[in-house]
């Protein structure tokens, strides 16, 4: 029993008659009689009673149909998602976004992935850049959005935003009422910094800033996610550089001041796997990564 005898038997069934059939079929009667008598003996059962005026379905021959009906529908839907999968329009994409993308590209991304893979799902996971090339390497991700410092490995990648930084820091710190304020000004703070184990391109990236600034910054406090840092900002213990992404995340009683894009900049690379074999993710580079970028930020040209 096939799927081909199924449609068959189904077509019978709905004209009951085989010369209508054989018509609907486009074949000849001869062979579609042959092929119903066929799946008859198969299953040991007579779903149609015919004589030379009439054919009619038997009690088990309208029970099959609507099981043959159900399997021939599931058989379609089969067949019209692995086509879609094929063509990457269909499946699962399993996406990692470091913290400082996720308030200004991932809304873009995720909106431009909705417009044009509607049937498709995508799995987002905040994850910390290192983390996310692991992930990319032993297959356990299909697409990430990482700071640019922190690639390594086989990897393709397209640039898509880079942002400044800022100085963060209690709104009654003396600080804070500075007309201008510089990297240069923190020299003698105590800092509060995210922790090189967690998050170890902000903290390179930190002290990168600082040195180039003509200091050696006072780290005294670390943090693993940025509202720990921002709470213990707000505590008092001590002033951060933190990027400008982050700055919608600094709540009450913390000033933010931005800082001139000569102290540094993030950038922030879509990348992926060249050798995967996801259809999908092929058509998300395609169609959907050059269409990134970010009011807030410099988007990067592709």
């Amino acid at each position: 029993m096939d799927l081909r005898q199924l449609r068959y038997f189904v077509t019978v069934a709905e004209e009951l008659n085989f010369s209508r059939a054989a018509l609907r079929l486009h074949m000849s009667q001869p062979p579609l009689s042959h092929q119903i008598k066929a799946l008859e003996e198969e299953l040991g059962v007579v779903l149609l009673a015919r004589n030379r005026r009439e054919v009619k379905l038997t009690e088990a021959g309208r029970a099959f149909l609507n099981d043959c009906r159900a399997l021939l529908d599931q058989a379609q839907a089969a067949s019209n998602r692995a086509r879609q999968i094929a063509g990457g329009s269909y499946g699962e994409l399993r996406v990692g976004m470091a913290t400082s993308a996720i308030d200004h590209v991932m809304p873009t991304f995720i909106s431009a992935f909705k417009q044009h893979f509607a049937p498709a799902r995508v799995t987002v996971l905040d994850m910390g850049s290192e983390d996310q090339v692991r992930a990319l390497a032993q297959d356990r991700l299909d697409l990430g959005f990482v700071h640019a410092s922190a690639i390594s490995g086989p990897l393709e990648r397209l640039p898509v935003y880079r942002g400044t930084f800022a100085i963060v820091m209690r709104a009654d710190h003396p600080l804070a009422e500075r007309a201008v304020l510089g990297l240069r000004d923190l020299a003698e703070e105590p800092m509060v910094t995210f922790s090189r184990e967690h998050r170890s391109v902000l903290f390179d990236m930190l002290v990168a800033a600082c040195m180039n600034a003509g200091f050696s910054p006072r780290l005294v406090h670390v943090a693993r996610h940025p509202m720990s840092l921002f709470q213990m900002v707000r505590a008092g213990l001590g002033v951060s550089v933190v990027p400008q992404a982050y700055a919608g995340m600094a709540g009450p009683e913390v000033h933010v001041r931005s800082l001139d894009p000569s102290a540094g900049s993030l950038q922030i690379h879509a990348v992926w796997r060249a050798q995967s074999n996801s259809p999908l993710l092929r058509q998300v580079v395609a169609q959907v990564l050059p269409k990134l970028g970010c009011s807030d930020g410099e988007p990067l040209p592709s």
